[in-house]
């Protein structure tokens, strides 16, 4: 594999700050060669083989006003790696993401560009009705973000507040919750740095206020909706604030957290766009009416390409092109919501980084930054700006596979797929050796409430606690065992009178990853010890117990805990009870905690609960309600694992519905747990209708160089035929056509012709023969 060594790392601190760009464009020798050949093999990797067949892309001229305009495509893919390419190259413009093509804005020379170049590529009607539909208020007079006053959400998204919303919920917490709530606000939106309206950044502190005023605890610092367009990441930061705030009392994890851990969370850290992007506008950038002269709608910077390290970096992705989506602005950290976010950063993080590149963070550095984005469902660490790994590259692995084991997504280092420089992550990380990651959340900008509520932000909530829990050494507790699905049974988050046996099951394990991007999955070692210390409430005293495995010896990478806790002569009151593990190599993991109430005259639980549910299903689409499971207790959890051919999925909640598109036999599989720590598993085998994608079919029949191609038999199974694409030869772009066509060829020879057959659905089928044609009649 190449690897351009340090030949792109003298950067220091001034370079850092994006300051001496001559000054290192000017290195002499072996390094500016190096530098310059490493680029031009960069943009051969990037840029090659990224259409639907093998021909290489050229590059795009500048745009007119008139080609500037966008619109919605389907663009196919069929490999994983052609996906990545994909990917890497218009990361910015991807609306949707499927299993086999990706939903694009894009402009009309990127499309002839793509056409021309052999991808299979198609307009996407119903998807520019769909963002227009979503345009349900046109921007005021101005052009500047007015923020409305709206009581019930982003229109058409209930679940997603409006910036006005969210900025009066962070004053309700932070006036319901004193002790533990402050608010600060770090600086200026453009706007409001203009005297033209705008907002304040709004960062939320949480911590136990009154156990430490005068002690600095680790921070877990995470910011959402830095490009405005996403809704997901800024109602996730705001439901984590309430979720952390709500369930202090309740959840020994919570409780934990917010006695040792700072939580500093900034709602929304694009307050102007964000206005903008609530009316429907796919917004990306702040809105700076500097530059951009052509285009009103395409003003601003992209904030996530203007952080002062490694600024404009000559590897990519980010332009001077003042219309395009990755416009990094005219200096590093030229927008005030830029500058405002560093100095927070400063101000909250030491600075454990030397100067060089190569100078990894100490592994005592404390504290973890999250940027939170959508979409693609990836974790995702520095470097982008580099195509060498980072200096702490074996401890950010370990750690982002460690959190992508808890939302199901795909890790990686952020260069693999996304490469540019002046992003907020790589600040954080480079900057000050803070432990960066970026979370790409769901699957769309519009993400559906049901999808938010039921499977995005509770299989990212762990992630996120997580997160928090190892922040005091996140270079080094990751590579320590997890423990997880640990359940108190027979006493859950009930009281229960002494003498009540209550089984401790959990599962402690050294190897739970999520998927890597590269295949190579961090290292692990077998389980030493499992550890359980039991503290009652206003006591000094503490008792530890070494717990067994299940099996009676710790020999393996993943262990089972079947232990049987005898309460008695427990006394009245709450105990917390604190888990954790350590590996063969000593390292030891994070704390998981549980309260455990004793009060002799609560009701034991003795019966599971029988899990059962109804379903509802039409086309495409099910609707699961579990509240006919059986329990002598109310208070149930539920979680929903749907796997089919095409789809695999994870939902909670007493009711969920899923969007599992395709016809075909699904799994379903419902785990409920009681308030007891009892549990009930019922899996059932679903034939499930769905979309079906049409069926190509064509004959054909040659005169000479002459042929006539009929695609009559074609057909969709639910549906109907809407468009059809022909493909005259291998190197030959896809062109629409009707159902017969005729094509005269240049000279004899075998010919591979392919038919696409587009549904009302989007779906298509593509077929292929190879003909041969001859001068004879």
């Amino acid at each position: 594999m190449f690897t351009l060594g340090n030949c792109l790392s003298p950067f220091n601190k001034e370079y850092r700050l994006g300051t001496v760009r001559n000054t290192h464009q000017q290195k002499e020798g072996n390094t500016m060669k190096e530098n310059i050949l490493g680029m031009a093999l960069l943009s051969a990797i990037s840029l090659s083989a990224v259409a639907h067949s093998s021909h290489e892309l050229t590059s795009t001229p500048p745009l007119t006003a008139s080609e500037h305009a966008l619109s919605t495509y389907q663009l196919a893919f069929s490999s994983d790696t052609q996906k990545v390419q994909y990917l890497t190259r218009f990361h910015d413009a991807i609306l949707d993401v499927k299993d086999n093509y990706l939903v694009l804005m894009l402009n009309q020379a990127q499309f002839a560009e793509l056409q021309g170049n052999g991808a299979l590529i198609f307009s996407r009607s119903d998807a520019n009705e769909q963002v227009k539909r979503a345009q349900l208020t046109d921007l005021p007079a101005t052009g500047r973000s007015q923020s409305a006053d709206l009581e019930s959400g982003i229109p058409n998204f209930p679940c997603y507040p409006t910036l006005a919303e969210t900025q009066q919920m962070a004053q309700t917490l932070a006036q319901t919750y004193p002790d533990f709530v402050e608010l600060k606000h770090i600086g200026p939106s453009w706007e409001k740095s203009q005297g033209l309206g705008g907002h304040d950044l709004t960062v939320l502190v949480l911590k136990n206020k009154k156990k430490n005023k005068w002690r600095k605890r680790p921070a877990l610092y995470m910011q959402g909706a830095l490009h405005a367009r996403e809704y997901t990441p800024g109602a996730t930061t705001l439901k984590f604030a309430k979720y952390l705030l709500e369930n202090r009392e309740t959840n020994a994890d919570i409780n934990w957290i917010m006695d040792q851990r700072e939580i500093h969370i900034l709602l929304i850290a694009n307050p102007d766009g964000r206005v903008l992007a609530e009316q429907g506008q796919l917004w990306r950038k702040n809105t700076n009416t500097a530059y951009c002269a052509l285009d009103d709608t395409m003003r601003g910077v992209d904030l996530n390409r203007n952080f002062d390290f490694a600024w404009a970096s000559p590897i990519g992705g980010s332009t001077g092109e003042q219309c395009a989506a990755t416009y990094h602005g005219p200096s590093a950290a030229s927008e005030p919501e830029t500058q405002a976010i560093q100095a927070y950063l400063k101000g909250l993080f030491k600075d454990r980084r030397g100067d060089l590149l190569s100078d990894p963070a100490p592994l005592n550095t404390q504290g973890v930054f999250l940027d939170l984005h959508s979409f693609s469902r990836f974790v995702m660490w520095p470097w982008s700006s580099e195509l060498t790994p980072s200096p702490n590259a074996e401890q950010l692995s370990m750690m982002g596979h460690r959190m992508a084991a808890y939302n199901g997504y795909l890790a990686f280092q952020t260069k693999e797929i996304f490469k540019t420089g002046g992003s907020a992550d790589g600040y954080a990380y480079g900057e000050l050796g803070v432990a960066s990651f970026t979370f790409e959340l769901g699957n769309t900008f519009f993400e559906s409430c049901a999808n938010f509520e039921g499977e995005i932000f509770p299989n990212n909530l762990n992630a996120l606690i997580y997160a928090a829990k190892v922040a005091k050494r996140p270079y080094r507790m990751p590579a320590g065992p997890q423990i997880n699905d640990l359940r108190l049974q027979g006493a859950g988050n009930e009281a229960i009178p002494a003498g009540t046996p209550v089984q401790i099951i959990a599962t402690v394990a050294d190897d739970i990853f999520g998927r890597s991007l590269t295949g190579q999955l961090p290292p692990s070692d077998a389980i030493r010890k499992v550890e359980l210390t039991i503290k009652r409430k206003g006591k000094r005293a503490k008792r530890r117990i070494v717990l067994p495995a299940a099996d009676g010896v710790f020999d393996t990478v993943s262990e089972s805990i079947n232990f049987t806790l005898d309460t008695h002569r427990w006394r009245k009151g709450r105990y917390t009870l604190t888990f954790r593990a350590q590996d063969a190599a000593g390292q030891w993991g994070p704390k998981y905690a549980k309260f455990l109430t004793i009060d002799n005259e609560a009701m034991p639980g003795t019966v599971a609960p029988a899990a059962d549910f109804v379903a509802d299903c039409r086309k495409g689409v099910c609707s699961f309600d579990g509240s006919v499971t059986q329990d002598d207790r109310n208070a149930l959890t539920y979680r929903w694992v749907l796997a089919g051919e095409r789809f695999l999925g994870v939902f909670h909640g007493e009711q969920v519905e899923i969007d599992y598109r395709h016809a075909g036999n699904y799994q379903l599989t419902l785990q409920v747990d009681d308030s007891h720590g009892f549990r009930d598993i019922k899996t059932v085998q679903l034939a499930l209708d769905g979309i079906r994608p049409p069926v190509a079919q064509f004959s054909y029949q040659c005169s000479g160089l002459t042929c006539e191609f009929d695609s009559s038999t074609s057909a969709d199974p639910d549906g109907e035929i809407v468009e059809r694409l022909w493909r005259m030869g291998e190197s030959a772009p896809y062109l629409p056509g009707a159902k017969k066509a005729v094509h005269t060829f240049s000279a004899p020879g075998d010919y591979l012709i392919a038919l696409v057959v587009i549904d009302n659905d989007n779906e298509f089928n593509e077929v292929w023969q190879t003909i041969t044609v001859s001068e004879n009649k």
